[in-house]
């Protein structure tokens, strides 16, 4: 064989061996989920897949985790739809829906999926919410996936305070009196002051409504889901027919900092990963 040839083969498998090297330590644990709560997390996955590796490195974070239903945003980077039926075939016992506006489900095979679709008649939203309905021991559970407008400014505040708006009252005409989650990169802060806020309405509505990652928001910046800024822009929202649920021994609710799994932190995560930590929420059913 020619020199050449093989010298370049050497490099090949050179570069290919250090770029596959092993950034994931195993001396943290990740898990979150447990056999008891329906596990559900809300994880913006930016500019999906960011690496070559990201696949490979999601499918290891994801079985760590062990949660059972991930909604996921910006699923919508070149080649996502091939990477996204990657990531379900590398992960064992799951599966998923992904839509062209870049929001998308994982969840695990064993849970039973009543419907899923578009939120299409929300035409002031300018990204659709997709809405995943489960039933989770007997109790059906609507699930409904955001990914607000992006950036300050008054125009762009006031298209999330309009879709905050828009939610709640689809939840009030279709969804009323029934277990329903609202979630996703939401883009704004809940520790806003009452006349900037976008989520004012579900906030001054506090019989109806519950940010259950409220106290993360008014907690260290260490705890937040973008700590880039830092700011937390993950949010997770229940209707009053999952407060027992959530404030039953059990429940929880974290950002979970995943960057802590890897070898050199931040840097290697927001790398091949995202500039996103999810936000998980723990519910405990009553028997």
């Amino acid at each position: 064989m020619n020199r050449m040839i093989i010298t370049t083969l050497l490099l090949f498998v050179l570069n290919s061996c250090a770029e596959n090297k092993n950034i994931i330590t195993s001396g943290n644990s990740i898990q979150f989920g447990t056999e008891s709560t329906l596990d559900i997390i809300t994880w913006n996955i930016e500019h999906f897949p960011k690496n070559n590796l990201t696949v490979n490195y999601l499918a290891e974070l994801i079985d760590s985790m062990d949660v059972d239903i991930i909604a996921m945003q910006e699923i919508w980077g070149d080649g996502a739809s091939n990477s996204f039926d990657n990531l379900k075939n590398q992960l064992d016992g799951w599966n998923g829906y992904r839509k062209s506006s870049g929001l998308a489900y994982l969840y695990k095979i064993g849970i039973v999926i009543n419907d899923i679709y578009e939120i299409n008649n929300l035409n002031e939203i300018i990204r659709t919410p997709y809405l995943l309905s489960i039933n989770w021991n007997g109790q059906d559970i609507y699930i409904i996936n955001n990914h607000f407008k992006a950036f300050g400014g008054a125009e762009n505040e006031a298209e999330r305070k309009i879709a905050s708006e828009k939610i709640e009252n689809y939840i009030k005409e279709y969804l009323e009196d029934l277990n329903v989650i609202v979630l996703g990169d939401l883009n704004d802060e809940l520790n806003d002051e009452e006349s900037v806020n976008v989520f004012q309405n579900f906030i001054i509505d506090s019989t109806n409504y519950k940010f259950v990652d409220m106290d993360i928001a008014y907690s260290s910046s260490s705890n937040w889901s973008y700590p880039s800024w830092p700011s937390h822009l993950d949010h997770i929202l229940i209707t009053n027919e999952l407060f027992d649920e959530f404030e039953n021994e059990g429940f929880s609710v974290e950002t979970i900092r995943l960057e802590e799994y890897f070898n050199n932190g931040w840097s290697e995560y927001e790398n091949y990963i995202s500039d996103h930590r999810p936000v998980g929420l723990r519910l405990k059913f009553s028997q």
